[in-house]
């Protein structure tokens, strides 16, 4: 017990540096009193590139909006819900992000990173997932088969609070580093999420008509890309006992197939 308290003292210290406020240190600090939030539950740290300075600062707007969220026994989260509408009008940016398997440039792009990380703490926490989809192509900041894309409107992720106690969530990005943490009452659990080695999925080539070009001569028009296929299962325990052994995810990455152009007499 002990070296959790200290454990999270640690963590509560991490948070209170760097440019906080202090209306939200006082927050933070009343509701781990008033729940009585005495544990680390989980913690996962993803990391990116923070000289992309649009991409941070939706990162950091969304970081903050999950901050300090409280979420009482049998209540769900909506990651949509309490983020909002990712608009300039709301402090969110254009960024790279992905959209139908392609890279393209949106309000908002980096904010998957945030609901990815967090998904991968609510994991680890032995929550219940309610909803969650994953990318449509692999992304840097979490493994295959563990992340959770979100669009507003259309794409959420959620899960619900199936413990006895309140949690809270703690989001902080430092540098280039954005950690959130689940505090709670311990459950008395361990938990074990472990993710398949990837069965990689080869692109087609597909061939298409241009009498433009010159005998004998062909043109790569898009190149191609491996998809994967993964799944993602989790095994909690207490004590010897076997609480759960789940399939949590069976996440599909379509590969990106290899369009050529060629002339017709070298079909």
């Amino acid at each position: 017990m002990k070296r959790k308290i200290l454990a999270l003292f640690l963590l509560i210290s991490l948070f209170l540096v760097g440019p906080v406020g202090l209306e939200n240190v006082r927050a933070n600090s009343v509701k781990i009193k008033k729940y009585n939030l005495r544990n680390i539950l989980a913690t996962h740290s993803t990391y990116f590139d923070d000289q992309a300075s649009n991409r941070t600062q939706n990162i950091k707007v969304a970081a903050r909006k999950i901050d300090n969220t409280v979420i009482k026994p049998g209540e769900v989260f909506s990651f949509n819900q309490i983020v909002g509408p990712r608009t300039k009008k709301r402090g969110f940016k254009e960024a790279i992000e992905i959209v139908n398997n392609k890279y393209v440039t949106g309000v908002g792009g980096g904010v998957c990173q945030v609901s990815s990380t967090l998904y991968n703490s609510v994991l680890l926490a032995g929550l219940k997932i309610i909803e969650r989809e994953h990318h449509s192509r692999p992304v840097n900041y979490v493994p295959l088969g563990r992340g959770a894309t979100v669009y507003y409107d259309l794409i959420d992720f959620k899960f619900k609070n199936n413990f006895s106690n309140p949690l809270m969530i703690m989001s902080k990005v430092v540098n280039d580093q954005l950690t959130i943490t689940l505090l709670g009452t311990d459950p008395g659990i361990n938990v074990k999420v472990v993710t398949s080695s990837p069965e990689i999925i080869d692109p087609k080539v597909i061939k298409k008509s241009d009498q433009k070009l010159e005998d004998g001569s062909k043109k790569t028009i898009q190149d191609g890309k491996v998809g994967y296929k993964v799944t993602t299962r989790r095994i909690i325990k207490s004590g010897s006992k076997l609480i759960e052994n789940k399939l949590i995810s069976k996440d599909i990455y379509p590969p990106v197939d290899k369009i050529i152009k060629v002339n017709p007499q070298n079909n």
